[in-house]
């Protein structure tokens, strides 16, 4: 049985780490003015991005899903005559409508893919089977990054999909924004079900005119709220490289993953005080340590020089 995985495009994972386990990524639209720019995790699309666009994003502009009937025809197109049984992982269905859109596509595409799949010479079903992350970003990295490992050990898709289940529903994510005058000037989007970047900015304005705090947000269990505030965006990444490294070396994480990403050139966190001693315990425990760069839909949200953590691992206080 040939199987597949998929993630959308708020999945943080480096593009080389994509491509060497095959892991396929559901495009997003950007809506730029009037421009649509589709994310599919190119690196030189995301570096356009940050280049040219991000400089001048507007109060409208924002991530753009793709609706139902253009991720059936990217299914079919993708999926249907290369796979067998597909696992889709999406960002969190609170913030955003793309698992709606996606399970919506899946049951549409059981009347259609059969006639592909003869076309190709192909026998046998297609099982498509689209999973709530209940995460984002770094968090979404570190679910994929650990459903690559446990399919190289020969897991069954059923048990595969249970454990991503069970295993999304303790994914932390944590957010550092650089950057508080462009979560003011963003507002709220329209159509963002999550009302994540609402939330956010919301926390933003209730730190007054304190644009030079710097806050970490968890994303942690449904909940978007900072835990701690710091007076630098170093301060501010030092105490979530802190709270990360306590986390792995008291051995709590559940899966061997930990995922990083930045809105810029992510190879930027290595100067950041407190990384090289959670690259240090991640490396002596075999935890396997991801550096990204922050998705599109998310640099337009949190603006330039946002950092994004993750790792899977029961709840607990940040400290």
């Amino acid at each position: 049985m040939r199987i597949g995985l998929v993630v959308d495009a708020t999945c943080d994972l480096p593009p080389e780490f994509l491509a060497a386990h095959g892991i396929r990524v559901m495009p997003i639209g950007i809506r730029l003015g009037e421009q649509r720019l589709i994310d599919r995790r190119d690196p030189d699309t995301t570096l356009s991005f940050y280049r040219d666009h991000l400089p001048k994003v507007g109060s409208k502009d924002g991530s753009q899903p793709l609706s139902a009937a253009e991720l059936q025809q990217w299914f079919l197109d993708e999926l249907v005559t290369d796979f067998d049984y597909v696992v889709c992982l999406t960002v969190d269905s609170l913030r955003s409508p793309i698992f709606e859109h996606a399970t919506q596509a899946s049951f549409g595409l059981l009347q259609h893919y059969h006639e592909r799949r003869h076309a190709a010479g192909i026998a046998g079903p297609f099982t498509l089977r689209v999973l709530d992350s209940h995460s984002v970003f770094a968090g979404i990295a570190c679910l994929a990054a650990e459903g690559t490992r446990l399919l190289a050990q020969g897991s069954h898709p059923n048990a595969l999909r249970t454990r991503l289940e069970q295993l999304s529903q303790q994914t932390c994510t944590y957010l550092v924004a650089d950057d508080l005058g462009h979560l003011r000037r963003r507002g709220f989007q329209k159509g963002d079900r999550s009302g994540f970047v609402d939330r956010v900015k919301g926390a933003a304005l209730g730190l007054g005119s304190l644009l030079d705090v710097k806050p970490v947000f968890s994303l942690a269990d449904g909940e978007d709220k900072p835990v701690a505030l710091s007076p630098s965006f170093e301060k501010s990444a030092e105490k979530l490289f802190g709270y990360a490294l306590a986390r792995v070396q008291a051995g709590e994480l559940l899966a061997p993953q930990l995922g990083l990403s930045y809105a810029g050139d992510p190879t930027a966190l290595r100067d950041l005080p407190g990384f090289a001693a959670l690259e240090n315990a991640c490396r002596e425990r075999d935890i396997h340590l991801y550096l990204g760069v922050l998705s599109p839909t998310g640099g337009i949200n949190l603006g330039a020089g946002a950092m994004s953590l993750g790792f899977i691992a029961a709840p607990k206080a940040f400290a």
